[in-house]
């Protein structure tokens, strides 16, 4: 981001000030100069506070963003920004130098903030594994410090190992390295699934083919030697991924990163390579994305483990992830390595086991292969009771030692040893509120039923199921992904998906752990769903209820749960929220303030304010400044309600009024938008204040009490001027009427690009509870008449563009309306009926407005346009 302003300095270089106009003919050559700034700086402000709008929303949102588009839209509040700030100087001649500094420092600012990378300590490049605990997270990765942690608690045993630190993986991945990856990156299609896996293979195969430092490849070869001393010469190693931020509570990175398996000397640095450059694969980078990870935030780290030689292993949880409240432990259990249990291509045994003594076993579930098999004389159940004692007095004692329930990995040796190999925080699931099968429907059986709910959520969509990478590449967003086996490979989809469906699988595999983590439904081991399901048909998973059915159904949709936030306490959300310090706080609001300086600007939000106000008082003094009385405000009179302000730009009056005039009737005015607007405002009489509870009143006088300068009943020019700056197709109207302020812009033109209402509103003089049920009345009532809305807390935007003018026109009184009769109603927004009678007066009272006068029809479509308004500068 660094030289946008000296980029935008450039390309708007200040030109010199306006000389002293002589002739009526220069004067008004200066004027329309004037209005040029003035118009572009007004375009330039509805950018800037468009942007911000959407960095709000982004933040405040539930949905996924990444950095590159946080850098976007503060790059887009910055150029604009920094045009108001030329433009304005332009129009003042240069008399608020220091805004300029201003923006320079807050510029500098957002920049260090955006710009920040993480710093770690540096350290050795390999550490013993039984030397550490979780006080060498930084060093070794969540992954290793924990496993080193548990080789310590007595009676409890993990493969011996080393770890490869993340100094290590800093001098492996240089500068140079880092710079041509972060190059792929950037220049990737980000909604791309073809585009993502393409640039992923070839980052990976750059790690690859990048050499070992020779110190490091030394030290691996000289570590992996003392471990054949401590176990046997030629023993196999497992290499693991123990990245930094893996393996936390709600972050769990599962089954994203490579583990290599039966590794001996020969291959011992190709599989560290591999699993480094598993940081950089296709599912690593999306779920990283969905969880507000940027790479600089990750750090990999490699364990480096002997193997067991496994007869049984599996996945324990110290708490059911279904049902916490449930007081068991929930064990899953094969044959051999763990593998087949994690991601979901074996088919497992199932046990419950109470939590206290004597652990009895609660419930069992074996599968129909190792039944077969038991018939043949094989044995069954997979584990003992003995064993199973032993893993969940094993599993407590880390739940007490961690301090949380655990995931843990386990395997037990021909020799009967009990090794752990993994313990993490274990996710468990939000509570499951669905109701029970039965009580959703009991006419219409469901298309599937059965399986196991890995997890819990209702959703619906349109089947897709994958099964190749050619599928994978075509899965829409918001299909229902339905799938053979819930392989790791698939966790890209994870987060498009409103449910997941497969075959086989458990609540034990990694997709099942991210699927939790996305909070999106899931249902494993549900017998014959691809055969079932067909692409492109709709059904509706109730994964709680363990039930699929046909069509898209209200009736269980409507007890859907609100979605978590992914990106809550990330990385890429701290340092939004940092910037955003900088950007949005609006602090001048108040015009007649003596703080109302360039000196008090503290955002960018204030600059903008700041320039808006001075610009409308530039135009204002326009006449004054160059002789030049038609420049001048002039005051509308006649029968008109409160004091109005008329500036006209260019050929907003009708021919022969007085340029010295100092006043204007309506019937002068020639502004298309401006006419409309009035008849807005004089259509229905003002009824006068609401009725005022003595809570609300209350509340009016904290807030006089809070900002003083607002009080109504002092006169200033805040309070008593509203500003109508007009051309024959441009208007712009600030008003401030009591506590609240509303501007409404609005340029009408033949061609349907340019043209646009747009409506601002915020504040008020009730507490922010009712100023927001104001501002969602008037949301909802334009959202009816089809404006496209933007509402956050008691800020209100409305728009509407590249409409014909008979229809703006029609919107134009419907805002000259609610300007006017929107006043002080937020006192009286303490109770429901309220808002309901103001709703009901609004649209009763537009109708009839509407029905006086020729309009085109009401409509509830909604403006899906561009995302910024035309310059019509």
């Amino acid at each position: 981001m660094r030289g946008i302003i000296r980029f935008v300095k450039e390309l708007f270089s200040p030109t010199r000030p306006d000389p002293v106009a002589q002739s009526p003919e220069e004067r008004r050559a200066s004027f329309r100069k004037r209005y040029r700034h003035f118009r572009s700086l007004l375009t330039a402000n509805n950018n800037a506070l468009q942007a911000m709008a959407e960095l709000e929303k982004m933040y405040y949102g539930s949905e996924s963003y990444r950095m590159a588009a946080i850098r976007s839209k503060i790059t887009t509040i910055l150029v604009n920004v920094y045009k108001m700030v030329t433009n304005l100087q332009e129009m003042s001649s240069n008399r608020y130098r220091e805004l300029s500094e201003i923006l320079e420092k807050l510029t500098s600012q957002i920049e260090e903030v955006v710009d920040r990378k993480p710093v770690y300590p540096a350290g050795p490049y390999v550490l013993n594994l039984f030397d550490i605990g979780v006080q060498d997270r930084i060093q070794a990765g969540e992954k290793m410090a924990h496993l080193g942690e548990v080789s310590r608690l007595a009676g409890m045993y993990v493969p011996p190992g080393f770890v490869v630190t993340a100094t290590a993986t800093r001098s492996f991945l240089n500068e140079e390295l880092l710079t041509e990856i972060n190059r792929k990156l950037q220049v990737k299609d980000s909604d791309d699934l073809a585009s993502l896996y393409h640039t992923c293979e070839a980052i990976q195969n750059l790690v690859r083919q990048t050499p070992l430092p020779a110190d490091l490849e030394e030290l691996l070869q000289v570590y992996y030697a003392r471990l054949e001393q401590d176990t046997r010469p030629g023993c196999r190693v497992a290499l693991r991924s123990s990245a930094l931020g893996e393996d936390v509570a709600g972050v769990s990175f599962a089954g994203l990163y490579r583990t290599v398996l039966d590794v001996d000397r020969s291959s011992l640095v190709s599989a560290y390579k591999e699993v480094i450059a598993s940081k950089y694969g296709a599912r690593a980078i999306a779920y990283r994305r969905k969880r507000g990870y940027r790479h600089e935030d990750i750090e990999m780290c490699v364990g480096c483990l002997a193997m067991v030689d496994a007869l049984i292993s599996g996945v324990l949880y110290t708490r059911d992830p279904s049902d916490q409240e449930a007081d068991v432990v929930r064990i899953n259990a094969a044959a051999g390595i763990a593998r087949g249990v994690v991601d979901g291509t074996t088919a497992v045994d199932l046990f419950l086991v109470g939590r206290d003594k004597p652990y009895p076993l609660v419930y069992s579930e074996i599968n129909r292969e190792r039944q077969i098999s038991a018939e043949s004389g094989a044995a069954a159940p997979s584990l003992t009771y003995q064993q199973l004692r032993k893993l969940v007095e094993s599993a407590l004692r880390l739940e007490e030692h961690f301090g949380c329930p655990q995931d843990i990995e386990w395997s037990f040796d021909h020799q009967g040893r009990l090794y752990i190999l993994q313990s993490r925080p274990m996710k468990t699931a939000e509570p499951v509120t669905e109701q029970p099968l039965i009580q959703v429907d009991q006419d219409v059986p469901p298309l599937l039923f059965g399986g196991v709910c890995a997890a819990s959520g209702i959703g619906a969509g349109i089947v897709h199921r994958v099964d190749s990478p050619e599928d994978m590449q075509r899965f829409p967003k918001d299909g229902v992904l339905v799938l053979d086996y819930p392989l790791p490979d698939w966790a890209p989809l994870v987060g498009r998906a409103v449910a997941v469906i497969a075959q086989k699988g458990s609540e034990a595999g990694h997709l099942a752990t991210v699927s939790r983590e996305f909070g999106i439904p899931a249902l494993f081991g549900v017998a014959d769903a691809m055969q079932v399901l067909a692409d492109g048909q709709e059904v509706t998973v109730n994964a709680g209820a363990r039930a699929v059915y046909r069509g898209i159904r209200e009736d269980i949709l409507k007890m859907r749960t609100v979605r978590r936030e992914l990106m809550a306490g990330s990385p890429v959300q701290r340092l939004l929220s940092e910037a955003l310090q900088y950007i949005t706080p609006l602090n001048l609001n108040d015009p007649a303030s003596t703080k109302f300086k360039a000196s008090w600007c503290e955002t960018l939000h204030d600059i903008t304010r700041f320039c808006h106000e001075k610009s409308v008082t530039e135009m204002f003094n326009a006449g004054q400044l160059n002789g030049f009385d038609k420049a001048s405000a002039k005051r509308l009179v006649g029968d008109v309600p409160l004091e109005w302000w008329v500036i006209d730009l260019a050929d907003g009056f009708r021919e022969g009024v007085p340029e010295n005039s100092p006043t204007v009737r309506i019937d002068d005015i020639a502004s298309l938008p401006m006419l409309a607007i009035w008849q807005g405002i004089e259509a229905v009489p003002w009824g006068g204040p609401p009725p005022v509870s003595a809570r609300g009143f209350g509340s009016i006088i904290l807030q006089s009490t809070m900002r003083p300068e607002l009080d109504p009943s002092v006169p200033s020019a805040l309070t008593v001027k509203n500003y109508f700056l007009i051309s024959r197709h441009f208007c712009n109207l600030s008003v401030r009427l009591g506590y609240h302020y509303a501007m409404i812009e609005a340029f009408l033109s033949d061609m349907l690009t340019e043209s646009y209402v747009t409506f601002r509103f915020k504040g008020g003089a009730a507490d922010m509870r009712r100023k927001a049920l104001r501002a969602r009345l008037l949301s909802e009532v334009l959202k009816h008449y089809g404006f496209r809305i933007e509402l956050q807390s008691d800020a209100l935007l409305a728009r509407i563009k590249k409409k014909e003018t008979p229809y703006l026109e029609s919107r134009l009184k419907i805002l000259g309306y609610l300007t006017v009769h929107a006043r002080q109603i937020d006192m009286a927004m303490d109770r429901e009926t309220a808002v309901k009678h103001y709703r009901e007066k609004f649209l009763q009272d537009i109708e009839s407005m509407l029905a006086a006068t020729p309009t085109p029809p009401v409509t509830t479509e909604v403006d899906h346009g561009n995302e910024t308004e035309s310059d019509v500068g």
